[in-house]
């Protein structure tokens, strides 16, 4: 076929590609608005051959409405009629008719044809075609419409087109050529409808809207029609009833014959709206209670601390009152996470049902709950509204079975003046909370500039104290173990740690220990004493080898926090610490307070079977404080027990209480085959107790105050002899 043959000797050209064409057939055929077919050439002088088609521009296919391929080999008398037939078309001069053209549809459309023969002779371009014809003659026809009919024309296929277009899409798509009466619809709107296509046109899209929704719809037509492109999200209301959300794209469209109308798109957005919506709510609420979280009271706290005219002296004023449970640890692990969230859930309700209409319950985490107040007018207002929530928590709750009683700390920030951040506010509640917790707990407390001055204080000291730990700038001291005698004799020493503040100098060990605690640094203190420590007593044992040192400690003693011991992977870490500096795991002892070892007693005790079995000695420091001091004999591996300071600082006769407690422990580790050591030894006469008692090593400011290790470097240099006397009992520091 000439199509074909055309397309293969042109690759990458469509119906219209021309390239090698003589120029005749080049303006004509390719360039040309006009519909232009090119026809076979009955050979005269028999001219009985009907003319067929061999090619077609697009222009014609539009104006047949008959794809450009299919025109191939079609004859041109069905194609025209009253036009030029053979004998038309078997001259060798330019011809000109009029002919009626018959479209697909089998309209008649009137036109004039001009027809020309193609030479004998073809340019480059058309030899290919006339071989791949076998010897054909060509003439070119090209139809003149009249200029209204060539628009219509054009019209009707861009429109069929565009129908076409519309009908496949999957996205639902709408005609209105007069107002807002549907002209057309495709089948996807149809099935978002839930009505026929044949149903909905003709009719007033608007009755498929929820009420409530046709004005600001009417108004976005009247903006369409008025030439602008409108989007609105609307709900629609499908012919079973169902309500869903759509975005509506309006486009400005005019029809000739009918006026002003729009074509849009319809889009479904009900489950992505739905998906936003929860995800929104997730955003800013706490799953498990259902309040609002950390973010939406810090937002509503934040619209609150910008309204205009909040000044001091104003009346009334806002409170912020924090909610923390005490001890709810103990519900969570002694009763499971299940119960703990029941707990959690019934408190939310109690304080939601607590406070008045427009007031804020949040739970911005854990056992934390925040209470937004408005209209708090004085002192008395805060106190009865603190009150009330104190007593809608103390009420038991039932929690698999049992009954328990609740108790909270609050912890109350007034708005009223106030020029900081919500982020401030909510920081300056929670050490309102610190504060009634520690006179206490079950209490309310009111932030006032004393409290607030003093906690900020303790941040700067946890900010540099935690700067100080990533610089090693954290000193350790050791504090001697001696055998008694006269001359004491150093056995071993206790790594203790000592902050030097670079403004406010030496800070007590109590103060930054308890700080640690609260930022959750303890971990990282007791592996910065470790390592320090171990890598010292490596470095004596060195000296000492290579005589520059008389003696040096049996081994080193580290405090370790419950904490630290129950952290994955510690065991492995303190064996990485002592293989490191050189030394064997027997050259350290761990020490554990009581009061640690309650925390968790089960992990504690795995870990240090775990490290004793290498060789680690343990030691129970502060022995006889706790609460189940004989129990932890029997259950944990221990080498030595260390008597507390506060029976050995009673002890000022060979009588009384204080000594018979002493003796009783003495004679226990005897029994048990352990090691004791006396702590606090400050004076001769405690001392000659001691010793009287059988104790084989003592620890206090007697024989010497925790050491520099310069300071520790002189006692080894000169054997380890300790003589007894008078030493500074404290190291005065920053106050909390």
């Amino acid at each position: 076929m000439l199509n074909e043959a055309w397309r293969s000797h042109h690759p990458g050209g469509g119906p219209d590609s021309t390239a090698g064409v003589d120029a005749a057939l080049l303006h004509h055929a390719a360039a040309a608005d006009e519909p232009v077919l090119v026809v076979s050439r009955p050979h005269a002088p028999a001219g009985r051959e009907t003319p067929r088609v061999r090619w077609a521009n697009t222009a014609a296919a539009d104006l047949f409405g008959i794809d450009a391929d299919h025109l191939v080999d079609v004859a041109v008398t069905r194609l025209l009629r009253s036009g030029p037939d053979a004998r038309h078309l078997s001259r060798e001069r330019r011809t000109r008719c009029a002919a009626d053209v018959v479209t697909a549809g089998g309209d008649l459309r009137r036109t004039e044809v001009v027809a020309w023969p193609v030479p004998d002779r073809p340019g480059p371009g058309l030899a290919t075609v006339a071989r791949a014809g076998a010897g054909e003659h060509y003439w070119v026809l090209s139809l003149a419409l009249p200029q209204d009919e060539r628009a219509h024309a054009a019209l009707r296929a861009a429109e069929e087109r565009f129908a076409t277009l519309a009908q496949s899409s999957p996205v639902p798509t709408i005609v209105s050529d007069v107002g807002a009466r549907l002209s057309r619809v495709n089948d996807a709107f149809a099935e978002l409808v839930g009505l026929p296509a044949e149903e909905l046109c003709g009719t007033g899209w608007l009755t498929h809207l929820v009420d409530e929704e046709r004005t600001a719809v009417v108004e976005a037509v009247a903006t369409v029609l008025a030439g602008e492109r409108v989007t609105l999200d609307t709900r629609l209301r499908t012919a079973a009833g169902q309500v869903r959300w759509v975005t509506v794209r309006l486009a400005p469209s005019r029809t000739p014959g009918y006026g002003a109308g729009f074509i849009g798109t319809v889009e479904d957005v009900t489950d992505r709206l739905a998906r936003e919506h929860r995800l929104a709510y997730q955003a800013q609420h706490d799953l498990l209670t259902g309040l609002p979280n950390r973010l939406a009271l810090l937002e509503r706290l934040s619209d609150l601390l910008a309204l205009p005219g909040r000044a001091p002296g104003q009346g009334q004023d806002v409170g912020v009152l924090m909610v923390d449970l005490d001890d709810f640890k103990t519900v969570n692990d002694g009763l499971g996470p299940e119960a703990g969230d029941a707990v959690l859930v019934e408190v939310a309700r109690r304080l939601a049902r607590t406070v008045r209409a427009g007031d804020v319950v949040a739970r911005p985490g854990g056992d934390e709950f925040v209470l937004v107040c408005a209209d708090l007018p004085d002192l008395e207002a805060v106190r009865a509204t603190a009150e009330r929530v104190l007593e809608a928590v103390l009420v038991p709750v039932e929690v698999n079975g049992l009954r328990l009683r609740l108790v909270a700390s609050i912890g109350v920030v007034l708005l009223e003046g106030l020029t900081c951040s919500a982020e401030e506010v909510v920081r300056d509640a929670g050490i309102a909370v610190h504060e009634a917790k520690a006179a206490g707990g079950g209490r309310w407390t009111l932030l006032d500039e004393e409290v607030r001055t003093r906690a900020r204080r303790a941040l700067r000291l946890v900010a540099d104290l935690r700067e100080a730990l990533a610089r090693g700038a954290v000193d350790v001291h050791y504090q001697p173990v001696v055998q008694p005698g006269r001359p004491a004799r150093l056995r071993s020493v206790e790594a203790l740690c000592r902050w030097t503040h670079p403004e406010l100098g030496p800070v007590r060990p109590d103060v930054f220990i308890e700080l640690a605690e609260r930022a959750n640094l303890v971990p990282v203190l007791d592996s910065h004493v470790l390592q320090v420590a171990c890598r010292d007593l490596a470095s004596w044992r060195s000296a000492q080898a290579a005589g520059d040192l008389a003696v040096s400690p049996e081994h080193v003693a580290v405090n370790v926090s419950a904490v630290s011991l129950s952290a994955e992977g510690f065991a492995d870490g303190v064996r990485r610490v002592v293989a490191a500096a050189g030394l064997q795991l027997s050259d350290l002892c761990l020490e554990v307070t009581e009061t640690a070892l309650a925390s968790d007693l089960r992990a504690c005790r795995q870990v240090l079977e775990e490290l004793r079995a290498d060789g680690v000695r343990v030691a129970i420091d502060d022995f006889g404080t706790g609460y189940s001091s004989l129990a932890y004999l029997t259950d944990l591996p221990v080498d030595h027990l260390k008597v507390d300071r506060s029976f050995v600082r009673d002890l000022r006769s060979t009588t009384g209480p204080a000594r018979a407690v002493a003796a009783a422990v003495v004679s226990l580790a005897r029994t048990l085959g352990l090691g004791v050591v006396a702590e606090g030894v400050e004076t001769l006469e405690q001392d000659a107790v001691i010793s009287d008692l059988g104790c084989e090593a003592v620890q206090g400011y007697l024989y010497s105050r925790p050491l520099p290790r310069e300071a520790l470097l002189d006692v080894l240099r000169s054997g380890g002899e300790l003589a007894p006397g008078p030493r500074t009992p404290t190291v005065e520091g920053v106050p909390a």
